[in-house]
């Protein structure tokens, strides 16, 4: 597959090595396009240090495969373009197999979007989301536009907005809770507050108070296993339905979490984006009533 990226005024002026640099592309990755000469500027061959002006086409030649068994699916398309996947992720899915070989997840499911498509882009997902996580999760199509979101992600220029029902009602309205965070000796699938973990910072808004739970809107500084979980458990409010940190309950079949949003500036055409879906309807049922 040939993937192009048209030179915006924010490149003009960069030799091609540099524009690749600022994509946070691997110095080996780098390296290995040039050797193979499966880069190009306006379909020539150059050299790294050629300088880039507005306009130019960069494009990359790339030999590869789809990477996961497809499995015949409807797909929920949020956004689309030539570099990046939006979906909609239902909940009761896995983002991935742990097997290549094995099927039944939503990178399953892009595959065979992709073939569907006649195309061989390797699915690339972004980020993560747990396996009863609903909602907003982004895949690139190719290896540069990957490798710029995970830098985007590591510094916060990519957003996530996550919506979620937590049980009681909230005394500090809006907050931050700063909690480093570790595994659990005593229960492999559980993470716990530990002054030896990863820092981990939350922020939360409550949005609207309900019978028995809250609506809250969070926003993560950091992006460590279950943070959202762990962190509103540790203050004494555990979502509906997480049985691994709070308690079974009879309103909530699942874990009541959704990522709602993200927000970013396009890392190949610059431009503002917004991705938004709205709460399913088990989260709406409940707050009807």
């Amino acid at each position: 597959m040939k993937t192009s990226y048209k030179i915006t005024t924010e490149s003009d002026g960069l030799s091609l090595r540099k524009y690749l640099e600022n994509y946070h592309l691997g110095k080996v990755k780098i390296v290995s396009l040039f050797a193979s000469k499966t880069i190009y500027v306006n379909e020539k061959f150059v050299n790294p240090e050629h300088i880039l002006r507005t306009n130019d086409i960069v494009s990359i030649d790339s030999k590869e495969e789809i990477n996961f068994i497809p499995d015949v699916k409807k797909l929920d398309i949020l956004y689309e373009d030539d570099y990046i996947l939006a979906v909609n992720k239902p909940c009761h899915m896995l983002v991935h197999p742990d097997d290549k070989l094995k099927r039944d997840t939503l990178c399953n499911i892009v595959a065979y979007y992709y073939k569907n498509k006649g195309w061989s882009y390797q699915v690339r997902y972004a980020h993560r989301l747990d396996m009863d996580t609903t909602g907003v999760i982004l895949f690139a199509k190719d290896s540069l536009t990957l490798a710029k979101l995970d830098e985007m992600i590591s510094t916060h220029e990519l957003r996530r907005t996550y919506l979620c029902l937590a049980k009681g009602k909230f005394k500090n309205k809006k907050d931050t809770i700063y909690a480093p965070i570790g595994e659990d000796r005593h229960h492999q699938q559980r993470k716990r507050i530990s002054k030896t973990g990863k820092a981990a910072i939350t922020h939360y808004e409550v949005l609207e108070e309900y019978k028995g739970f809250s609506l809250l809107k969070v926003e993560l500084e950091t992006g460590r296993t279950h943070q959202i979980r762990v962190h509103l458990a540790s203050i004494g409010h555990p979502l509906l339905g997480d049985e691994l940190y709070g308690n079974m309950d009879k309103l909530a079949t699942r874990v009541m979490l959704h990522s709602y949003k993200a927000s970013f500036i396009h890392p190949v055409t610059h431009k503002e984006l917004e991705i938004i879906k709205d709460i399913p309807f088990d989260m709406k049922k409940l707050l009807k009533r």
